[in-house]
């Protein structure tokens, strides 16, 4: 970058490697301090020493490979110990939403902590995170409350403003450097900190500071809100919206920058008992808020993924990005929908509801009966085998090492290489048995992958083995289902008082198919059972530590009727591996049920472990099959049971035939009914399904309410709904701030309001111009939040593709720099009609190529050097609707286009 050193050189710790902190960490080290970047996320920290940015910013990966590279820029994931290397601290870490619009600090008050305790001499702690006021204050209370010997320290304010895209250029080139302190020994180490750049300083205190960022956002927003607003007068009256926002930034009280009108700028909370469905790598879990909220507390080294929906409403996978809980004193509003759907969430929660043929957010205190509630539907596991590794999984477990492994083949064919790592007194016994201690392998485990026949066991009887490896195969996923329907496990004490752990399942014997299927299944894994007839019941009991341990520890099956729950591995299998599950699980508890006298049947299903009920919902919404759940109380039990229930022609003729035999008794009615009558309580279409609102309650409570935040700010709740968990944040939170200062800023709430309804009057200029859209082909260039960047956060282009989609148009895309978190949105894992109809382009000629319109989302520069001559001769009608206003519109008039911007052309009244 060219910059001058830094006269005296600074040992600066900054925390967090997010768009700030790694920026501001990345550009203090170019200045010549020395800079140490801490986070939490281990993999994030691993690919940073790798040079592997976490996100896109122009200048910044050659600025973190240079400063790395000379050791002036170091990364690591103990705040701890960079402290005792450090004399000014910057707090760069995130500060999502909660759901009333403020910000989650407890990364910031963690910080705080963990700095009071370590400490040893005097710190300056500098919060660059965006943060409301008094959070100055809040950090100092904490590291006084916590500090040790009384060590002295400052605290101050030093927010950022920097614009994605263009971040490094702001750093070294601000418009001012904002810094709030409370000392004289402060301000001179954060002014000696920036020495070398050129800019004004603004000192402050620190109060001042923290709303000069809130203020300065919410402003510019305000600003591009109201040119918007005015761009649509202009387009009624049939006046330039260019020429007025000129005349206007001439006004030096006004000023020029941010009067472009365009298509816009681009948490909340439940009750700890809601579900969301979590995977950390094993495969999909149902988790409770309360649940997952434990488990993440404390630093969580591995990528979390949430169950969600991409802009086609089908099932995706999206990265969690935070999870927070906090004290609520006030009313639930408990949503009672068809089909037994019920969620609890605090008033002031958006929730997804189908307003026409789009998505809409409503509070849930403005939610009304016959609002209709979205249920994604379609496969969202992979496509790959799934096989559990036995020995990797008890490797680091007690169980090792009681664990003993035989092939006789194998131990003979290379016994002097296993020689070495044998344990064993008299290692020839090896050789003689084929059998061999399970950690001695270990180190020569490749030799394994040679050969099928190795089996595992505890006894050295071996009385029960178990393969090495179990493949998730249709077979074994039936017997996960009879297990789930059917089995326990249980403890008993053997022969010189050893306890063995059996897993039982148990039949009517009059249920023999289902009986042989069982034992089939165990036969072919090779493990030993025995069978118990008495009194109308027959029995399968397997004595086996090691399944024992499968089934509870790496399926995550349960033990007992109460905590069942479906494995993770069989929720994120191939279709046909859940099919075949349900003919287990259905075999055993689930039962076909003739309705109105034998004419009509339903399918219904019960258990009370309600995880088991809620993953079966989804799991059979994956299959495209809608439930519904009824929760009651059988036979004087005090424990509530679920009672998932399958109505329906089309689906009961899908699901009965899993009864195998037992179906023959009731086809001849599925296949008599004089009238297939459409479900009700719900609405199928190609990838979601449709519900209704049916009562609206309120609930008083009084405790802890949680809320998470996700990539794109939706995901899969309780009884398989989409949910939805938070708005843009700057906006909100100052909304928030001013709110509990005691101000309500209703200009700003329509700012918000203004924003959100411009990308609808983006499509409406496009419908105007071509009429029908349906079949029409579209480019859209331009899909990233901003230029300059590949964030895809809160950009216009996903609502905007969403509505062109859903109005039949064919898309072709293009992106200089985000094409791959735009297809991660636009693109489920399963290809239906609608993401048929797009297409992501290598360039913006072959986007173009064949066109009937030519849409421009985001001002890249790439875009306004394009050959027009050309354009106009690949694209089949020369239509330009320019969503930025960022070209040239006499230039492309005069070639023969016909250009449509924001607030330059005249729009009819409707």
């Amino acid at each position: 970058m060219g910059r001058v050193q830094a006269t005296k050189k600074h040992n600066i710790c900054v925390v967090g490697a997010g768009h700030v902190g790694l920026v501001a960490a990345a550009c203090f080290a170019h200045l010549g301090h020395k800079v140490i970047c801490v986070d939490n996320d281990k993999k994030r920290i691993e690919r940073l020493k790798k040079n592997i940015l976490p996100f896109f910013e122009p200048q910044l990966k050659d600025l973190v490979r240079k400063s790395f590279k000379k050791g002036s820029l170091t990364f690591s994931r103990s705040l701890k110990s960079s402290l005792a290397k450090s004399d000014v601290i910057f707090i760069a870490v995130g500060t999502p939403p909660l759901p009333n619009g403020s910000a989650d600090l407890t990364s910031i008050e963690n910080v705080a902590y963990t700095i009071a305790r370590n400490m040893n001499d005097y710190k300056l702690i500098v919060e660059k995170s965006t943060v409301p006021v008094h959070t100055g204050r809040k950090i100092k209370e904490t590291i006084m409350r916590y500090r040790k010997n009384n060590i002295d320290f400052d605290v101050a304010s030093n927010p950022e403003f920097l614009r994605e895209g263009k971040a490094v250029y702001d750093f070294f080139y601000p418009d001012r450097i904002v810094i709030g302190v409370e000392s004289p020994k402060a301000e001179k180490i954060l002014r000696s900190i920036y020495a070398s750049l050129k800019a004004p300083f603004v000192v402050t205190n620190i109060n001042t500071a923290e709303l000069i960022k809130h203020a300065s956002n919410s402003f510019l927003a305000a600003k591009i809100s109201f040119i918007n607003a005015v761009s649509r007068v202009c387009d009624l009256a049939g006046a330039d919206i260019e020429k007025v926002a000129l005349a206007m930034g001439m006004d030096k009280r006004i000023g020029k920058h941010f009067l472009n009108a365009g298509i816009g700028y681009g948490g909340f909370c439940f009750h700890p008992e809601e579900i969301l469905f979590v995977d950390k790598g094993a495969g999909l879990e149902c988790k409770t808020f309360g649940e997952l909220f434990r488990e993440l507390n404390n630093i969580n080294d591995n990528p979390v993924r949430i169950l969600s929906a991409d802009s086609n409403l089908s099932f995706a996978l999206k990265d969690l990005m935070c999870i927070t809980r906090r004290k609520y004193s006030d009313d639930l509003i408990v949503l009672k929908m068809s089909m037994g759907r019920v969620i609890k969430v605090t008033k002031e929660h958006p929730i997804v509801v189908l307003n026409g043929s789009k998505l809409d957010i409503k509070l849930a205190e403005e939610i009304r009966e016959k609002d209709k509630v979205v249920l994604p539907i379609g496969e969202f596991g992979g496509n790959r085998d799934i096989t559990i590794d036995v020995l990797e999984e008890i490797e680091g477990t007690q169980l090792l090492e009681k664990t003993w492994l035989n092939n006789k083949n194998m131990i003979r064919d290379n016994f002097a290489y296993l020689k070495p790592y044998l344990s064993n007194k008299y290692v020839h016994d090896v050789k003689k048995t084929g059998t061999m201690r399970a950690v001695d392998v270990l180190p020569a485990r490749d030799i394994l992958d040679m050969y099928d026949s190795n089996r595992l066991f505890t006894a050295r009887s071996r009385s029960a083995t178990l393969p090495y490896r179990i493949k998730i195969n249709k077979s074994f996923a039936r017997l996960i289902g009879y297990y789930l329907s059917e089995g326990w496990v249980c403890e008993d004490t053997g022969r010189n008082g050893v306890k063995r752990e059996r897993i039982n399942l148990s039949f009517g014997e009059h249920e023999r198919e289902y009986i042989s299927d069982v034992k089939n299944i165990i036969d072919s894994l090779g493990i030993r059972h025995i069978e118990k007839v008495q009194n109308g019941s027959c029995a399968i009991i397997m004595s086996s530590k090691l399944f024992v341990y499968i089934i509870e520890d790496v399926l995550k099956c349960g033990n007992n009727c109460y905590n069942k729950r479906i494995p993770p591995q069989i929720l994120n299998s191939k279709a046909d591996i859940k099919w075949e599950f349900l003919k287990g699980i259905l075999r055993g508890d689930g039962g076909i049920v003739r309705l109105n006298n034998g004419k009509n049947l339903n399918i219904e299903y019960a258990t009370v472990s309600r995880n088991l009920a809620h993953s079966l919902l989804l799991l059979l919404q994956s299959l495209s099959i809608i439930t519904s759940m009824k929760r009651c109380y059988n036979n004087k039990s005090t424990v509530l049971t679920y009672i998932i229930r399958i109505n329906g022609l089309e689906q009961v003729k899908k699901i009965g035939p899993l009864f195998g035999g037992k179906w023959k008794n009731y086809e001849e009615i599925a296949n008599n009914y004089k009238r297939d009558i459409l479900p009700l309580g719900y609405k199928k279409f190609d990838n979601h399904a449709l519900i209704e609102v049916k009562k609206i309650e309120k609930e008083r409570y009084n405790d802890f309410v949680y809320s998470v935040e996700t990539e794109n700010s939706l995901f899969v709740s309780s009884g398989g709904i989409l949910i939805h968990n938070c708005f843009p944040k700057d906006l909100e939170a100052f909304i928030y701030i001013s709110n509990k200062l005691g101000y309500d800023f209703g200009l700003l709430k329509e700012v918000k309001n203004i924003n959100e309804s411009q990308k609808d009057y983006f499509v409406e200029k496009i419908k105007e111009s071509m009429w029908v859209l349906k079949g029409k082909k579209i480019a859209v260039l331009g899909l990233s939040f901003k230029p300059d960047t590949d964030d895809m956060r809160f950009a216009p282009s996903v609502d905007i593709v969403n509505m062109l989609i859903n109005e039949g148009a064919v898309l072709s895309l293009y992106d200089p720099q985000a094409h791959k978190e735009a297809k991660e949105i636009f693109y489920s894992r399963r290809k239906t009609a609608k993401t048929n109809k797009l297409k992501f382009c290598k360039d913006a000629y072959s986007a173009l190529k064949g066109c009937d319109c030519a849409c421009f989302l985001t001002e890249w520069e790439e875009f306004k050097k394009l050959d027009f001559k050309k354009v106009k001769r690949l694209m089949r009608l020369p239509l330009v609707i320019d969503g930025r206003n960022m070209l040239d519109k006499s230039k492309l008039e005069k070639l023969g286009f016909t250009y449509i911007g924001m607030g330059t052309s005249y729009m009819r009244k409707k």
